[in-house]
């Protein structure tokens, strides 16, 4: 493996250079290990969905004696605040870092760099020398990153925080293949008899079917309707569902009129003759399928499973098509655990500039996660809060 010690780097805004930065990504994309969340189809969509002041550049690397790119990552430029206290300018990778326009959660996350180049966390933090940046925040880590970067999750090392690590589960649809189709004998025979059961009950009321959509309009009208019940299901909860962020719903929207043709969307109807069991939403890149959003018919009684039904009719389906994987992404639902043949990694890491702000972000969390249940550090907190009122006017 080749080393490199020095990148040279450049930054481009998409509002201007985006004919550049096509080029750039395009061709990375084609030596570069990656999964649907860097692929141009996403990439080119949300570039497009965003406001015309974000803070959004494209951080290319060349080789120092080279004009060819080997290393690139968007980066999200933003501020937030510490319990009111104090404000922190922040560089998000490939994301906005503002939760707005992030609920659409990014996963398997990590930088576009060719197999052949060598370099370490530092180099990397290198690379937003030319920005202002006191933290630098990395959602939904692929275990490829990390593999290649473990500094990001060594706080000996350096000065970072992981906020979450979560199995991502997926099925391997070469072992079903491999079982004769039979993918319910690669699971645990009490979720094996609750897929059974369910689907004994709906087939009461007809053959149960799966039908793919074939067209953008058809994909479309099947995202409103699982939409409706995704909504509904989170309703009863008394909790708002992803669908009722308008940004989040748009996306999905051009992101199907955008990419559907190109093969990269799969909207899933399983219903019976006289009823709609759900309806699931995924994408499809290298013969990997992720399940990213669904919406389920619940009805009374405790013996009908939607969910389970939904995705046992997906993953047959899907490894009939000889697609290599069902991923159901990050999250340890027991649906996903337990349907799941494998399981990968995934880590939100937060990266501080120096161990001063570190220690600093650590300390008015600890207050924050703790003011509640002791009256002393509530009281401090409302000090800390006049303090920062007083110190800004």
């Amino acid at each position: 493996m080749g080393q490199v010690n020095r990148l040279k780097f450049a930054e481009y805004h998409p509002k201007t250079d985006i004919a550049l930065i096509e080029q750039y990504w395009r061709g990375l994309l084609k030596e570069c290990p990656h999964h649907y969340f860097l692929s141009w189809g996403w990439m080119s969509t949300w570039l497009n969905s965003l406001p015309a002041e974000h803070g959004v550049r494209l951080v290319v690397g060349f080789q120092e004696d080279k004009n060819e790119p080997v290393l690139a990552f968007f980066a999200g430029l933003s501020s937030k605040k510490w319990i009111k206290l104090l404000r922190t300018k922040v560089v998000s990778l490939n994301t906005t870092g503002i939760p707005y326009f992030d609920k659409i959660y990014i996963e398997y996350n990590t930088i576009l760099i060719r197999p052949n180049i060598k370099i370490d966390a530092k180099g990397l933090l290198h690379a937003l020398h030319g920005l202002d940046w006191n933290e630098f925040y990395l959602p939904g880590l692929s275990a490829q990153f990390i593999k290649q970067f473990s500094e990001f999750i060594d706080e000996k090392k350096l000065p970072v925080v992981i906020e979450q690590k979560s199995a991502a589960p997926y099925v391997d649809l070469r072992q079903v293949r491999e079982a004769g189709m039979d993918y319910l004998h690669l699971i645990s025979a009490n979720k094996r008899s609750q897929i059974r059961r369910s689907i004994k009950e709906y087939e009461k009321h007809g053959q149960i079917t799966l039908q793919a959509a074939q067209t953008v309009e058809e994909a479309l009208q099947f995202l409103d309707n699982l939409a409706a019940f995704h909504e509904r299901e989170w309703g009863q909860r008394g909790i708002e569902g992803a669908f009722s962020n308008e940004y989040f719903y748009r996306f999905h929207k051009d992101l199907i009129t955008a990419r559907f043709s190109s093969g990269e969307i799969q909207l899933l109807q399983i219903a019976t003759p006289t009823a709609e069991i759900g309806y699931l939403y995924n994408f499809m890149d290298q013969n990997r399928v992720y399940f990213y959003q669904s919406g389920f018919n619940y009805l009374p009684g405790n013996v009908y499973r939607p969910g389970l039904v939904s995705h046992y009719y997906a993953i047959l389906y899907n490894a009939r098509a000889g697609k290599l994987a069902y991923d159901f992404m990050a999250g340890e639902a027991d649906y996903k655990t337990s349907m799941a043949t494998a399981a990968e990694e995934m880590y939100w890491v937060r990266v501080f500039r120096n161990r001063a702000i570190f220690m600093t972000w650590k300390w008015l969390n600890w207050i924050k996660t703790r003011a509640k249940s002791v009256p002393m550090l509530s009281s401090l907190l409302k000090k800390l809060k006049k303090v920062a009122v007083f110190s800004n006017s």
